[in-house]
């Protein structure tokens, strides 16, 4: 099943990444390395059992287990098959998006769509020359409220839909907080993001637990593999 042409972007509004040496964007900082290759292999395993594309939802079970950086490489490498791909940072309490990448804007925030101050074909960049598109936060909010509200999110998520074949969603971590379960039922699927020697073993059936049937895969991240700190393996959920 062929996966349909999305719509035209009739406005394209460039950024242009400058990340870090240490920002481990590894398209950048290591293109011929073992974590490019491993991104590569998650990506030919979404696209093969859902050839249509779709909503992500990347999260994870607590904070610092590198699901930011796992939105970005992923997103990244979708649009380097040359998949029309979005990258939406949705973590309001501690957005990282527009800071990884090192091109943080002042104005044009998911904030002011979800708010109709601004439309998303205003806020919306362009990532360099390449198929990726970043919908960043600009200020970290004490709490969303509103705005992950059906009201806000579902109109939002039809447009994306209709604009690209993959959206990925950075979103906050699950525990404690209760921002996911606002947006879950509302995406294709969810990928969970734990870190070798950092994330509570106790955290991660209780996280299952709360992604339910959109799980997608959980990806392990900092796991040596043949010599390499980098990343290691990504496993996908069978079935």
């Amino acid at each position: 099943m062929n996966a349909p042409s999305p719509r035209p972007l009739p406005v394209k509004r460039i950024l242009t990444p400058q990340p870090t040496n240490k920002s481990r964007l590894v398209f950048v900082t290591e293109p011929t390395g073992l974590a490019v290759e491993q991104y590569k292999i998650l990506h030919r395993r979404l696209c093969n059992r859902h050839p249509e594309g779709g909503v992500i939802l990347v999260t994870s079970p607590s904070p610092g287990e590198g699901k930011t950086l796992t939105s970005i490489n992923l997103a990244w490498c979708m649009a380097e098959a040359g998949r029309r791909t979005c990258l939406v940072d949705m973590d309001f309490r501690a957005p990282g998006i527009n800071l990884t990448l090192g091109c943080a804007t002042e104005e044009d925030s998911l904030e002011e769509v979800l708010t109709g101050k601004r439309t998303l074909h205003q806020a919306i960049r362009q990532l360099g020359d390449r198929s990726l598109y970043v919908l960043g936060i600009n200020k970290g909010l004490a709490s969303p409220g509103t705005l992950l509200s059906s009201a806000s999110i579902v109109p939002l998520l039809v447009e994306l839909r209709a604009m690209f074949q993959w959206v990925i969603l950075d979103f906050a971590p699950m525990i404690p907080m209760a921002d996911v379960g606002e947006v879950l039922p509302y995406v294709d699927g969810a990928m969970m993001v734990v870190r070798s020697g950092k994330t509570d073993k106790s955290l991660i059936a209780p996280s299952l637990e709360i992604l339910g049937a959109k799980i997608w895969g959980v990806i392990l991240n900092d796991s040596v593999i043949n010599g390499s700190a980098y990343y290691g393996y990504y496993g996908m959920k069978k079935g």
